[in-house]
């Protein structure tokens, strides 16, 4: 298990009924990337049908975590653009922007521009998400190399000791705290996250004419593989 946030980044709140909801999967990657825990015995629910789009997963957390991070703080300043203005630094500032960067990452892709070909020397990023990340440490991207298998995110070189420290496995042991650890945490939990929406199995249900799918109870088993798979933990 990786070491807890050494300094509580947020408000400390009691935990006494301290309880938290959000359907923003982002986000909810963003807490858990807090080391606030999710709840034991239902860490998510879910609905589909009668008139959600999709599949609505809400994500169920405890607060707060050791440190003192409270998750309803988290919520608060993640849709507080002012003071994310004035703390362009902060780990939660850094994470949100890192998911910002890699829907705009995504949409290059897509559209196949965005970015002139570079071909001189640079600090080579060939997984987009831990790009998107580098662009919200504040490393501009100069351009990116293409072909059939790859896409290759050029940066400055001056980035090259980012791009180390993201790919070293101990990171969080070593950088709790770091605005890189939250914003790896949080942008890999996200993955993992929706891999595990992928996977929900859905029973169906009818009331007075009506039908709705809803998510099955989780097992003990897989509550604790939900636990593993988030990568913080």
């Amino acid at each position: 298990m990786n070491k807890p946030s050494i300094l509580p980044q947020f408000a400390v709140t009691t935990i006494d009924s301290a309880y938290s909801e959000v359907a923003d999967t982002r986000l909810a990657a963003t807490i858990y990337a807090f080391d606030v825990p999710l709840h034991k015995e239902q860490p998510y629910t879910t609905s589909a049908g009668d008139g959600v789009k999709g599949v609505r997963v809400v994500w169920h957390f405890h607060q707060p975590d050791p440190a003192g991070n409270s998750p309803k703080e988290i919520v608060r300043l993640w849709t507080d653009s002012p003071w994310q203005e004035r703390n362009p630094h902060d780990p939660l500032t850094v994470c949100k922007q890192a998911f910002e960067n890699y829907e705009h990452l995504r949409r290059m892709l897509q559209l196949g521009r965005g970015l002139s070909h570079h071909a001189g020397p640079c600090a080579a990023v060939t997984n987009t998400r831990k790009a998107s990340v580098m662009c919200a440490l504040g490393h501009p991207l100069i351009g990116w190399r293409r072909n059939d298998r790859v896409t290759t995110w050029c940066f400055h070189q001056a980035a090259a000791a980012d791009a180390t420290l993201y790919d070293d496995p101990a990171l969080y042991a070593k950088l709790p705290d770091a605005a890189i650890s939250y914003a790896k945490g949080a942008i890999l939990g996200h993955e993992k996250m929706v891999d595990c929406i992928k996977q929900i199995q859905f029973a169906r249900v009818e009331h007075r004419g009506r039908v709705a799918l809803v998510g099955k109870d989780m097992t003990p088993d897989k509550i604790n593989a939900l636990e593993k798979i988030l990568y913080r933990r």
